[in-house]
């Protein structure tokens, strides 16, 4: 259930390319049928050679978001846990997912929080005992409850541009309990 979810962020993320160009491909196809232009040759050749990079990317992705989410053990458990936009959260770990990407980090050992607003996502950035990474949020209220959480968690946390909101359960961040 986790990895179809990943999987269907990224294939959200590349289906008007994944759909689109084979269209266009279709229709100068079909065009070059009625009316054998050398433009419309050259410009199915430039069609095709786009879409085998996208797909490229496209499964790279993937495999890159399988190859993370093996390393993860007990990867059923986060089906109960909370979750902030594309991250599962567990007590003592989270998957942080960041754009396209996933990975596994633990929840204690947090020394910063700091939020970002970037456009119309807010972006957390938590830096701990295993390095610094990012995390998406939805909204404001929805990374206050987060930052609660993280504060509970590590009473000692910095945190910039963010106020806690709630008592910092899981609870309020979605989970099954």
């Amino acid at each position: 259930m986790i990895k179809r979810f990943y999987y269907g962020l990224i294939s959200l993320y590349y289906s008007f390319f994944l759909t689109g160009l084979p269209l266009v491909i279709f229709i100068l196809a079909f065009a070059r049928q009625k009316n054998p232009m050398p433009a419309l040759k050259y410009g199915m050749i430039a069609a095709t050679v786009l879409l085998a990079v996208i797909m490229f990317f496209y499964y790279s992705k993937k495999i890159g978001v399988s190859r993370s989410l093996k390393k993860v053990e007990n990867i059923e458990e986060y089906q109960n846990g909370g979750m902030l936009d594309r991250s599962y959260i567990l007590e003592d770990r989270m998957l942080a997912g960041y754009g396209l990407t996933v990975a596994e980090h633990k929840t204690t050992g947090i020394r910063l929080l700091k939020a970002e607003d970037q456009g119309r996502r807010l972006i957390l950035t938590l830096d701990g005992e295993e390095g610094e990474f990012k995390v998406n949020a939805l909204d404001r209220s929805e990374a206050e409850r987060f930052a609660a959480f993280i504060k509970r968690k590590n009473p000692d946390v910095v945190l910039e541009g963010i106020e806690p909101k709630g008592s910092g359960s899981l609870k309020e961040l979605g989970a099954v309990i």
